[in-house]
């Protein structure tokens, strides 16, 4: 399915499309018409949501943090749509219109969408006046109150459903404010419920917030006293078991030992410290004391290898130089290892004279030493000390810890009865901590929630956006309507144009394809006569002529005319063709074979100029009870290009009629007096008649319809027609 024939089935469509866009758009335009008018009043809150948890400078966190002020915000949205915040609305209107108030009620009841009685309008009111608004803080109200207040809300048009549609609550931009917008039939009523729902909202989320506070204060406060008497307890038990077994309570004296031998501890620490610090200073200055030993050593054991080299090296030399004197210096060894030996001897020099240069352990060197001795010495005086010091503050210390085991006489039980009390006391001050920490909320408490602009008169109504709403529905009819046009088109099993035919038929040569044009009082021979054809008729003759070109650069003169299913168009097809080749001077001659559907009676059996050799063709083969000749009404006289040999009608098959008769012999004499003989079989889905009549032709021509599928029934006679040789088709209705 390509773009372009898209395009021409829109195109032929489109008159569809505009009638359903014209109809979208006044049937909107009307409706919106009938809408009574409606105006809008808000109030903003603002909700205290983004100053305490604004973005940090650094946006270190801002993606969390955003996402918190998203979230607070759906949660805060959330909570003002519940059903317990609209039902204070109810309330609020309830009493409103059912009390008697100067201004009178907004709204009248609709009884015929919940009946009541006044008796119970009042009992209501009542119930509702007598309601503590301003501190509730739990709208769950006895179920008789619930039920009277959604039947009568539901008369007045305030029940939840209904103030829901009335009620828009969404965050301002990215303000820190909540916008709260009530639409409603008038200005009065939209102002009142929008500062009503807005005063309620604030009082009863106030309300709430203290009522958890009131709640957490109550429970620390209970917690406290039990905590307080079990510590009471605690210290009962505690001091009864001192006081019969006649151990101190630990008072004054326990508190002086105890505060003895922290300080006996300290100490020892610090002399432990001294002795620790003594030891490491020792070993320290003993590493240095032999690192210098071992240094000095090394530079002695140096200086002795040099003047020992030096030595071996010099007598060497005078060694040699006397054996060189000898030989008068003519020896090349002697005198090569005298230069040897003289390389060796300044090598020798040289390391002497820079070892030479370093200064040698003097007195200064030695006083390093002594001091060294010396502060190892006084080191090693204060660890004996610090030792000393540690024996004695361990004695002290056991000496105290033996008079402060005799207070309690290691008494298991008073040791786990003072833990008792201790623990005691540890979660009565985290209680007592967390108490008053929630008092100082509960009085610091402030809702950031206030309303920063009440709701004002709207001063006019809403504009309905008639035009808009109206242009959009158009649109949506329109497009609707090119989707299910598109989508039949593509769900369309039809041949619809010879580019879809040779797509689904590539084995089977296409002569071309007949466009539509009105068949009621047609005149082909007309049609190909004027000089001023309409652009149906010229598309329709253009349509054959190309078909004509190629009937005549092919040898086959009697050609077989069939279809698939009836209603193909083979009739008219054949006609028309005759037609297109009068048109060229060539005699055509059409013969119904079609006994299951012969000629209309449009078609008589009025004179023809060659009436009279047909009729003795006829007699000869003994087929004038057969056929005879017909013409079209307001034919004339004239020479016919064209003839037709109609039939009556049978129900016999082709091979039956023509079973006592030589029909093939009539076709050769036929064929001497016309130009192209059309034979017309019956459908193929239907009947034999196809099959039986193919001996007697040269060609086929098969019809189809482009308006028609081409579906699984028909698959059995594509198979015998594809079997078939030279089989040509012709598209109609293209």
């Amino acid at each position: 399915m390509d773009f372009t024939y898209l395009l021409r089935i829109l195109n032929r469509r489109k008159w569809i499309i505009l009638g359903a866009v014209a109809f979208a758009m006044l049937a909107t335009y009307w409706f919106i018409g009938k809408k009574p008018e409606r105006y809008k009043s808000s109030v903003v809150l603002s909700t205290g949501i983004v100053n305490y948890k604004g973005i940090n400078s650094d946006n270190s966190d801002a993606f969390v943090q955003q996402y918190q002020v998203e979230n607070a915000f759906s949660n805060l949205i959330e909570f003002a749509m519940s059903r317990s915040s609209i039902k204070l609305l109810s309330v609020e209107m309830l009493r409103h219109d059912l009390g008697k108030t100067p201004e009178g009620a907004f709204r009248q009841p609709q009884t015929n969408l919940s009946a009541f009685s006044p008796e119970e309008a009042d009992q209501l009111y009542k119930l509702l006046a007598q309601l503590p608004l301003d501190s509730l803080s739990d709208p769950a109200f006895s179920p008789e109150i619930d039920y009277a207040l959604d039947k009568i809300g539901r008369a007045y048009g305030y029940d939840h459903d209904a103030l829901l549609r009335s009620l828009s609550i969404k965050r301002k931009g990215a303000t820190d404010n909540l916008l709260i917008e009530v639409i409603t039939e008038s200005p009065q009523l939209s102002k009142f419920m929008a500062n009503a729902y807005a005063t309620r909202f604030l009082t009863y989320y106030q309300n709430l917030a203290l009522s958890e506070k009131r709640k957490t204060v109550h429970a620390l406060l209970t917690q406290a006293e039990e905590k307080k008497i079990v510590l009471d307890s605690a210290q009962t038990q505690y001091f009864a078991y001192l006081s019969n077994r006649g151990l101190p309570a630990l008072g004054k004296q326990s508190e002086e030992v105890v505060s003895q031998l922290s300080e006996l501890r300290l100490s020892r620490q610090r002399a432990e410290s001294k002795r620790r610090a003594a030891n490491e200073s020792v070993d320290r200055i003993q590493r240095y004391i032999d690192d210098r030993s071992s240094l000095d050593a090394g530079e002695t054991r140096a200086r002795i290898a040099e003047k020992s080299a030096t030595e071996e090296n010099l007598e060497r030399v005078r060694t040699l130089t006397a054996k060189s004197l000898e030989t008068g210096g003519k020896d090349p060894e002697i005198e090569g290892q005298l230069a040897d030996a003289k390389r060796e001897l300044d090598k020798s020099l040289r390391s002497g004279a820079r070892s030479l240069g370093k200064p040698r352990q003097t007195d200064e060197s030695r006083r390093t030493k002594e001091d060294l001795y010396k502060d190892k010495v006084s080191y090693d005086l204060e660890r004996i000390d610090a030792e000393k010091s540690i024996g004695d503050i361990d004695r002290e210390i056991g000496l105290l810890s033996g008079k402060l085991s005799t207070y309690v006489d290691n008494d298991e039980m008073a040791t786990k009865l003072a833990a008792g009390v201790g623990l005691a006391q540890k979660e009565l001050d985290a209680v007592n901590e967390q108490l008053i920490e929630a008092k100082l909320k509960l009085e610091k408490a402030e809702n950031p929630r206030k309303i920063i602009e009440n709701a004002q008169l709207p001063e006019w109504p809403e504009s309905d956006r008639r035009v808009l709403s109206s242009l959009f529905a158009g649109i949506v009819a329109g497009a609707f309507s090119v989707i299910v046009i598109l989508v039949l088109a593509y769900l369309d099993r039809s041949l619809r144009n010879p580019e879809l035919f040779k797509k689904r038929f590539p084995d089977t040569l296409m002569l071309g394809a007949v466009s539509k044009i009105a068949v009621k009082d047609l005149d082909f021979q007309a049609v190909f006569e004027k000089s001023k054809p309409t652009p149906a008729e010229t598309a329709f003759r253009e349509g054959l002529r190309k078909i004509r070109a190629q009937l005549l650069q092919d040898e086959s003169r009697i050609l077989l005319f069939g279809s698939l299913k009836p209603a193909e168009g083979k009739t008219f097809c054949m006609h028309a063709l005759a037609w297109s080749l009068a048109a060229n001077g060539k005699k055509v001659l059409l013969v119904d074979t079609n006994f299951k559907s012969p000629l209309p009676e449009a078609y008589t059996t009025q004179a023809s100029p060659n009436a009279a050799r047909l009729n003795e063709l006829l007699r000869a083969h003994a087929l004038d009870t057969v056929f005879q000749i017909k013409r079209e009404k307001g034919g004339g006289a004239q020479e016919q290009l064209v003839e037709v040999l109609g039939n009556t009608g049978a129900p016999a098959s082709p091979s039956e009629q023509f079973q006592a008769r030589d029909f093939a012999a009539l076709l050769q004499d036929l064929r001497q007096e016309f130009d192209y003989i059309f034979l017309e079989s019956a459908a193929l889905n239907q009947y034999s008649d196809a099959q039986e009549l193919l001996p007697y032709a040269q060609g086929i021509i098969w019809v189809f319809n482009a308006a028609n599928a081409v579906g699984d029934a028909d698959q059995e006679g594509l198979e015998w027609l594809a079997a078939q040789t030279g089989v040509r088709a012709i598209l109609t209705n293209a």
